[in-house]
This record gives structure tokens, C-alpha cells and sequence, in this order.
């Protein structure tokens, strides 16, 4: 009897400290979520603030922390497929993945305003962005306005309509 409560308290205390755990684990990736976030969220701040003497350098430092931070630069954004695009960033968070739509759109934003060249490259990265809007918007249960709106103007700088 005294061998099976003896039993009986180490699997209470075992299950308890797994618990224990489980928690401090999900505590800890949320974390490292919110701290994405706001990584992301400073770097959309960061590109409003660029103006013509130094976007050259900002976009750059900007491209350098997405390397470090998600093994991705604006440059990846040009170059890779689709596939091998999506294969990345679907290994994110979906709030990342949001934030990361609204940084490549600040980015063609202001590349517009400021009129830095490297159209070709511009559109690229629009169509980047308007592929991980259609993947947001088949991941997510929720329709978002703003996301279609972002779609539409980054389809815009894509595939202008000819004036007749």
C-alpha cells in the first residue's frame, strides 16, 4: 500500500513538473513572437522615416536585420521562386507573415514617393507581397479589408493599366 501511494506522489509530482514545463515552453515561444513582432513593427517605422538622403542605406539595413532575423533579404525577395519563397515563410507565424506584407508594402511606398529607381526589383517584391497576401488569405479564418486593399495597389505597381 505505502509502495503505491510512494507510486502514486512521484507520478503526481512528475506530471505537475511536465506541466510546469509545457508552460514555461509556450511562455517562452510566445515571447519570441512578440519579440518578431516587434522587430518587424520597428522596421515598418523605420522605412516611414527614410527620406531621399538616406533610404539607400535604411532599405539596406533594413534588408541586413531580415537576414539575420528570418534568413531572408529584400534581394531573396527578387531572386527566389515562389516555391522555394513560400517554403520559407510558411515556417513563420501568421502575425509575421502579416507584418512582413506590411513591410514589403512600406517599403514599395516609399520607394514610389522618394523615386529610388530599381522598378524591376519593385516589382518583384510587389509580387512577393501579393503572394503572401493569397497565402494569408487561404491560411487565415479571418478576411481582412486592409490586406485586400494592400493587394490591390501592390497589383497597381504590378501590372499598371495602360491610358488610352
Amino acid at each position: 500500500m505505502v509502495l503505491k501511494e510512494i507510486s502514486l506522489l512521484i507520478l503526481r509530482k512528475y506530471k505537475i513538473s511536465s506541466l510546469k514545463k509545457m508552460q514555461v515552453e509556450k511562455d517562452l515561444i510566445k515571447r519570441e513572437i512578440q519579440k518578431l513582432n516587434l522587430l518587424l513593427t520597428n522596421l515598418i517605422k523605420k522605412i516611414s522615416r527614410l527620406n531621399l538622403n538616406n533610404a539607400e542605406s535604411g532599405i539596406k539595413e533594413i534588408s541586413k536585420t531580415l537576414k539575420s532575423e528570418l534568413d531572408l533579404t529584400l534581394e531573396d525577395f527578387t531572386q527566389m521562386e515562389n516555391s522555394e519563397f513560400l517554403k520559407k515563410v510558411e515556417k513563420l507565424h501568421e502575425s509575421h507573415i502579416e507584418k512582413l506584407t506590411s513591410l514589403i508594402y512600406e517599403i514599395i511606398i516609399k520607394t514610389e514617393k522618394i523615386d529610388l529607381g530599381n522598378n524591376h526589383d519593385k516589382i518583384k517584391i510587389a509580387q512577393k507581397g501579393i503572394l503572401l497576401i493569397d497565402f494569408l488569405n487561404e491560411k487565415s479564418n479571418t478576411f481582412s479589408m486592409e490586406r485586400m486593399n494592400i493587394r490591390n495597389i501592390l497589383h497597381k505597381i504590378c501590372f499598371p493599366t495602360k491610358l488610352l
